[in-house]
């Protein structure tokens, strides 16, 4: 029986196991930048220089934390989950002591985005912060405008970044962008929102007992900015070996 066991087991990574080398093998290679792999041709030039400019910056500090942004025209089967974390670890994103690395990954034809962040920085940008960043440009990925959204991402990002280490923003950024509305931020408005709805649900409930009620309305909304850019040219950079931490946040589009 044991012997079955292990034939039957054996026989399964026989027919599996090309499977799997064939979704590792599909991924891509870094670019030469590193920083930027434009495979469906969608970001901007301009956007492009922008994004190796702030990773050059990084390279200067001690921590040399890397943002990389990779634009794919298809996650070939996978999820855009597995597909994030398998070429994150492909490329070595961010420092092997810290693993303060993050990838921004989009696919056009799955029309799917993912940010995948290193255990390093899951501090630094929490699920919750990398979905804002993303619905921040939701209007913008909707419309196809790829450029505005990985620009207004990218930004987010390196901000939270620059907030984690205590960099200057305008040094690594080349401006000084509008402050990102905090996770705690968040959840105080939550709460704010969850108060005043039980007192509309109390007032209404009791204005109908009375035969008469009153209601109101409010909303809220998030804030968004794109980034800027300088003149730069290749970084040569590579991978540093750091690991996925699993963290991050995934959307349709």
């Amino acid at each position: 029986m044991k012997k079955s066991i292990i034939l039957v087991v054996g026989f399964l990574l026989v027919i599996f196991n090309p499977l799997m080398t064939v979704s590792a093998s599909s991924l891509p290679e870094a670019s030469t930048d590193f920083y930027v792999y434009d495979e469906a041709d969608i970001i901007d030039s301009e956007v492009e220089t922008f994004i190796l400019n702030v990773n050059q910056n990084y390279e200067n500090t001690d921590e040399q934390p890397q943002i990389v942004v990779a634009a794919v025209e298809s996650l070939n089967g996978l999820s855009v989950e597995e597909y994030a974390t398998e070429l994150f670890t492909k490329w070595e994103i961010g420092q092997e002591e810290t693993d303060n690395g993050v990838l921004l990954l989009i696919s056009e034809n799955d029309r799917q985005i993912r940010i995948e962040v290193g255990y390093g920085l899951e501090g630094a940008i929490t699920d919750a912060s990398a979905g804002r960043m993303i619905d921040n440009q939701m209007d913008a990925l909707e419309s196809d405008d790829y450029s505005t959204a990985v620009d207004g991402i990218f930004t987010n990002i390196a901000q939270s970044v620059n907030d984690e280490y205590g960099y200057d923003q305008e040094e690594i950024l080349g401006f000084v962008p509008e402050p990102q509305q905090s996770s705690s931020d968040s959840e105080n408005n939550y709460w704010i929102i969850l108060v005043l709805l039980i007192m509309i649900g109390g007032r209404f409930i009791g204005g109908n007992r009375g035969g008469r009620g009153r209601g109101g309305r409010f909303g809220g909304y998030y804030g968004g900015f794109g980034g800027g850019s300088s003149s730069g040219g290749n970084s040569g950079s590579f991978g540093g070996g750091g690991m996925s931490g699993g963290g991050g946040s995934s959307r349709g589009f």
